[in-house]
């Protein structure tokens, strides 16, 4: 599909037949460590694409990637093929290990709605489907992934947390390994992000197989923002407190609209936190 890829195309079939993958059954004959992908083909209504997009969460349990298509062969209608989404497991990677010298207090343990932001944060990326979701400790890492107990996610404990965010940065991506999907980057300061703009900025990118995905609110741009595995490189060559400001200017950022002003809300200091729960 025009990205550079080597995989082979390993399954296939029409939208309407598609279901997911169980037991082994849809796998036959498919080589032990091959990297899958499967086709949805005919997908030739906003309704098919719909389902398509549905069937392809069940199916990405089995499957690296699961293409959306419209691929006519020779003696059809003419119409152009089209390939119209590429799903993909995504990753959820949640920056926690600052010190919060502003807030003089971890504001990643600051309580939200009954439990820790940082909490709320990686339930959040859960509920979204985020798989896996990874959570970077550094300052206050043992009360941090106390925190966090009883979620089903990674916690990785960033010795170098001091030398800025570039360096939790990279600490998630090495713990996410070879893993071939994108990456959503999740804040533990920005309490009224929901699983809805997570799930947004996923579609948006298996729409658009843009290299950055951010939502944008009154013209601002917002997080969590996801970044393509494509950028993984120029993420991981950050250096300092930098953030992936960089890495959207070289590659661009495909914005999503957002309605909900809330989201633009972060939490630096303690007045910030009192202002945001005047806005619950």
């Amino acid at each position: 599909y025009g990205r550079g890829d080597s995989e082979n195309l390993s399954g296939a079939g029409d939208v309407r037949g598609a279901r997911p993958a169980r037991g082994g059954s849809s796998l036959k004959n498919i080589p032990a460590g091959a990297r899958r992908i499967a086709l949805l083909n005919q997908a030739d209504t906003d309704e098919l694409r719909a389902q398509a997009a549905q069937a392809a969460g069940g199916l990405l349990g089995a499957y690296r990637r699961v293409v959306v298509a419209s691929l006519r062969g020779p003696g059809a209608d003419g119409s152009e093929a089209q390939i119209h989404a590429v799903h993909q497991r995504a990753a959820g990677i949640v920056l926690a290990a600052g010190a919060a010298q502003r807030m003089g207090q971890p504001k990643q343990l600051l309580g939200w709605l009954g439990e820790p932001l940082v909490r709320r944060q990686a339930r959040i990326a859960l509920e979204a489907g985020l798989d896996p979701v990874i959570v970077v400790t550094g300052a206050y890492a043992e009360q941090v992934a106390g925190a966090l107990a009883g979620l089903k996610l990674r916690v990785v404990n960033n010795l170098d947390w001091a030398g800025g965010q570039s360096t939790s940065v990279r600490a998630g991506l090495v713990e996410l390994g070879e893993d071939p999907g994108p990456a959503v980057f999740l804040l533990t300061d920005q309490p009224f992000v929901e699983a809805e703009v997570i799930r947004r900025l996923v579609v948006e990118h298996a729409r658009s197989l843009a290299a950055v995905v951010a939502p944008q609110v009154e013209g601002r741009r917002a997080n969590p923002v996801l970044f393509d595995r494509r950028t993984f490189a120029d993420l991981a060559a950050l250096e300092g407190d930098a953030g992936g400001r960089q890495v959207m200017g070289k590659w661009g950022v495909h914005l999503v609209d957002w309605a909900d002003a809330r989201l633009l809300v972060d939490v630096d200091n303690l007045e910030d936190y009192r202002r945001a729960l005047e806005l619950k």
